[in-house]
């Protein structure tokens, strides 16, 4: 069964176009796939998963009348994704469009991804286990039972049945 995809469409300065292009090529990644990490965080954020600010400085830029204007970005994601994110940014009043942008600023600024890419944080019970098992080995107390290799472990378990 193929997996339904939604076309996501944006124009951007053909400059940063190229320049994103080189940023996630140097990561391994391409411009899609980067974008699609960008959706993904803010999904699990419900917004955007970094800090805007104004940094004091006022940025002038000379703009060449030459130059071409825009460049388009078009990549293929999830239908339930694009819908989860379109939700998201029309809830903080903007496009995906203008996420995106804001997005590729800031890895452009910080020359890397703005947020931490990872496996998600463990679930207060887990901590809490993490936790009592980190006090236990300060105070010297060791597990009851070790193993030498995972099949050693499996074949306690199965004993216990």
């Amino acid at each position: 069964m193929n997996k339904k995809t939604a076309t996501f469409n944006m124009r951007m300065e053909p400059e940063k176009k190229q320049r994103m292009d080189e940023f996630f090529t140097e990561l391994g990644l391409s411009l899609a796939y980067g974008v699609n990490i960008f959706f993904e965080k803010c999904i699990i954020e419900g917004g955007l998963p970094f800090d805007i600010r104004l940094t004091g400085e006022k940025k002038h830029t000379e703009i060449d009348s030459d130059a071409p204007k825009t460049a388009q970005l078009s990549m293929k994601i999830d239908p339930y994704k694009k819908s989860q994110v379109e939700y998201i940014f029309k809830e903080l009043g903007m496009t995906p469009s203008e996420a995106v942008n804001i997005y590729f600023e800031k890895c452009l600024l910080e020359w890397g991804i703005p947020f931490r890419i990872g496996y998600p944080k463990p679930n207060a019970e887990t901590l809490a286990v993490m936790k009592e098992t980190a006090e236990r080995e300060a105070k010297g107390i060791r597990p009851e039972k070790t193993f030498s290799s995972v099949e050693e472990l499996f074949e306690d378990l199965d004993a216990d049945d």
